[in-house]
């Protein structure tokens, strides 16, 4: 068989505790360097500081990375924003290189799902391939 499968899927795991570390020792780098201020801005009103949302907007992004670049490419995580208000399930949003590889892949659609429980966060992320030039406009959150 060849050529791209129809389904490509990425999961990730990440350590709650891992993150608050990272919090207290960074002094807030972590998000300024990884989070869009848009994600930034909604992460405090949806999470109001709650490090198990962080760790599971975490887990998504690394998700999705690797439903686009699964052999390592190297992806920016700014250039996937994972926004959802409270109550609404969180969507990726793809910019730069990641919208890039989301055509070139024939992603038209990248769906996540979010999980934590006690000390872990989770999340997966699957995209299904349609036909070439069909990716959808939310891959770019709209910007050019």
């Amino acid at each position: 068989m060849s050529g791209l499968s129809p389904v490509r899927v990425g999961v990730d795991l990440v350590s709650v505790a891992r993150v608050s570390r990272l919090m207290d020792s960074s002094a807030g780098r972590l998000l300024a360097d990884h989070f869009t201020d848009r994600e930034r801005a909604e992460l405090e009103q949806v999470s109001n500081g709650r490090l198990e949302t962080l760790s599971g907007r975490i887990a998504a992004k690394e998700a999705v990375i690797k439903v686009l670049a699964p052999e390592g490419e190297i992806i920016r995580w700014a250039e996937v924003e994972i926004l959802g208000p409270a109550g609404r399930v969180p969507r990726a949003h793809l910019s730069g290189r990641a919208a890039r590889l989301a055509f070139e892949r024939h992603l038209d659609a990248i769906e996540i799902s979010i999980s934590h429980e006690g000390p872990w966060a989770a999340a997966i992320a699957a995209g299904a391939t349609g036909a070439p030039g069909t990716a959808r406009d939310h891959h770019n959150g709209g910007e050019a």
